[in-house]
């Protein structure tokens, strides 16, 4: 049982940056399964945030030119998006007004969703273009909602990133005030009851004998 499903758009230029990043969060956790569309890569993964049980449903939207019409088709329900560049392409970041323009016109006025700037860091720092300050003064300029540098290669800042959308998730769509009843609380709320029902019967008992 979740206490809240949240899908999350990837975009970004055409690089391994996004479904790397994918797979990278997916390798030794749960998955209920996997999905291939073309042009668009799905997956599943459970998590905890906050004491909350999240279902992450992640959409890869392909970045070549002949895929980029699909993205205002699967933005539908969304509740969260990761901008994904390549600090190693210039053009992957400067290319940031054409991506957000598609999302923002599939949007109503009411719906705002939390978008993070996420930069790909290569193994050698010889290969970077983007600088993070580039990236984090950018991510402010167009307001979105954070800025993090992942390496895929290491897995540094991975998790980090997905639980910190995760939670700007819960604060705009948030779940039921309660979360969902851990097997551990079911189990104590069981022996209470017990316990409950045994000291009802030993009075009973007692005031038997009198």
């Amino acid at each position: 049982m979740y206490d809240a499903n949240f899908k999350i758009l990837l975009f970004g230029d055409d690089t391994e940056g996004k479904k790397m990043l994918t797979q990278k969060f997916m390798i030794n956790l749960f998955s209920e399964g996997k999905e291939d569309t073309i042009g668009v890569d799905f997956e599943v993964k459970s998590l905890s945030v906050e004491n909350y049980k999240i279902k992450l449903q992640m959409w890869d939207i392909s970045g070549e030119e002949r895929f980029r019409s699909f993205l205002p088709t699967y933005i539908s329900y969304a509740r969260g998006c990761l901008f994904v560049y390549d600090v190693t392409e210039k053009s992957s970041l400067t290319n940031i007004n054409f991506w957000l323009t598609l999302v923002k016109e599939e949007l109503t006025k009411e719906e705002v969703l939390p978008i993070i700037a996420v930069g790909i860091i290569p193994d050698s720092e010889k290969e970077r273009q983007i600088t993070a300050e580039e990236g984090r003064r950018l991510a402010n300029l167009l307001e979105l909602d954070g800025f993090i540098e992942c390496s895929i290669k290491s897995g540094k800042n991975v998790e980090k990133m997905f639980e910190a959308i995760s939670k700007l998730m819960l604060e705009r769509s948030p779940p039921p005030t309660e979360p969902a009843i851990t097997s551990s609380s079911r189990k104590a709320k069981k022996n209470a009851l017990i316990g409950k029902k045994k000291r009802k019967k030993e009075k009973k008992n007692r005031k038997s004998k009198q």
